[in-house]
């Protein structure tokens, strides 16, 4: 699977001066890599949780990189973005135990939509930035709703530390944990027949 970096082509310049500047989210991704690890068993100690003020930092710096993207940006919709600005603030004064959010392989596996297959005068609910404008549009779709299409490079970040989706409030992750369990639990469920008749041919073996 390409990085999402390589899949956007954000190594190459934009040839649309008109583009607004994007946050700088490398510490972001750099702090979030520290409280959410792709191997949680290279912590320290086997099941800890990250330290609350690493996790505070995670947020706080999200919410300094929208707060970037409201300022600088006249087509963001400020009412979205200060909702989801307040609500990165308030969870880095209270911060979670451990963060929530969905997993890289979840973004993988979000709905590409065509940019053909949108209307002209769409946009990004969160930047505002017309989907037509971008040299290198990458569009996906949530799947709590039809209609709840986000450029990539700003509800992914979201989407990794808050695990919702910033329209209507889904929680995205819950569901994503539920969808998990309830696959582990009919595989354990399917295998206990065979287990038990092993189990049983063995007494007489």
């Amino acid at each position: 699977m390409a990085s999402y970096e390589t899949e956007h082509a954000a190594d190459e310049p934009s040839h649309n001066q008109n583009q607004p500047r994007r946050p700088d989210l490398s510490s972001f991704m750099s702090l979030l890599h520290e409280i959410t690890p792709d191997r949680p068993e290279d912590r320290a100690r086997e099941h800890a949780v990250p330290v609350p003020g690493d996790v505070s930092a995670a947020f706080r710096s999200l919410a300094e990189a929208f707060q970037f993207m409201q300022r600088d940006n006249d087509n963001a919709d400020s009412d979205l973005l200060g909702n989801m600005i307040e609500t990165l603030m308030s969870s880095a004064e209270h911060p979670p135990r451990e963060v929530k959010g969905v997993d890289e392989e979840y973004i993988a596996e979000l709905d590409r939509v065509d940019i053909k297959k949108v209307k002209k005068d769409a946009d990004c609910p969160i930047c505002g930035n017309a989907f037509v404008e971008d040299p290198h549009p990458l569009l996906v779709r949530l799947p709590c709703h039809p209609s709840h299409i986000f450029d990539l490079e700003c509800i992914r970040p979201w989407l990794l530390l808050n695990g919702t989706c910033p329209l209507d409030r889904t929680d995205l992750a819950q569901r994503e944990r539920d969808r998990k369990q309830k696959h582990l639990e009919e595989i354990k469920k399917n295998a206990a027949p065979e287990d038990e008749e092993e189990e049983w041919d063995g007494l007489y073996g």
